[in-house]
């Protein structure tokens, strides 16, 4: 019996080496490029961001918000075009995350090199490579579901379960990093 190429919990050199992680990377630069220039020029301009967040970050919601961004990826693959709204979520995620730095530029500096770490840079640097992974497994499933079966996606995505397992984790356990004093 041959064995199969399987994805385990420790290697997910799999999907990092397909054409979808290379376009979904693509994709999330073209979206980080959009939402840091979005962001330096309405602060150039003067507009004002109020951000109706409270004082001290709920763990539950900052988990949710997290997790989210995860969910809507594998989600959106099961939708028709799969490939387009994968794509739309990763692009989202990277406009979301550069428009917020860019935002924070009209701060005084150092105070906004910190700010910017303590909300989004250190959980950024484990969550954008899991939602890199989780969106490319989903654009693979979304390509390689049996055609006429009722749940194909869900039963091709099952392929990169314990890649996704790993990166839901991974993503979970990066709230903490939130919460560094």
């Amino acid at each position: 019996m041959k064995r199969q190429n399987v994805l385990s919990f420790f290697s997910i050199s799999g999907l990092t080496q397909t054409p979808a992680f290379v376009f979904l990377t693509a994709v999330f630069l073209c979206g980080a490029v959009a939402g840091s220039l979005t962001g330096v020029i309405s602060t150039s301009r003067g507009v004002e961001l109020s951000i109706g967040l409270p004082s001290e970050p709920n763990g539950a919601m900052l988990l949710m918000g997290t997790l989210l961004w995860l969910a809507g990826a594998v989600g959106a693959g099961a939708l028709p075009p799969g490939g387009l709204f994968i794509s739309a979520v990763v692009a989202a995620r990277a406009f979301v995350l550069a428009f917020s730095v860019a935002a924070l530029l009209g701060e005084p500096a150092w105070e906004t090199v910190w700010l910017s770490l303590k909300t989004f840079g250190f959980q950024a640097v484990v969550t954008v490579p899991c939602l890199l992974v989780t969106a490319a497994a989903a654009f693979c499933a979304s390509l390689d579901q049996p055609r006429g079966m009722r749940f194909g996606y869900w039963y091709a995505l099952g392929k990169y379960r314990p890649a996704l397992l790993l990166c839901f984790g991974l993503g979970a356990a990066s709230v903490v990093l939130r919460f560094l004093p």
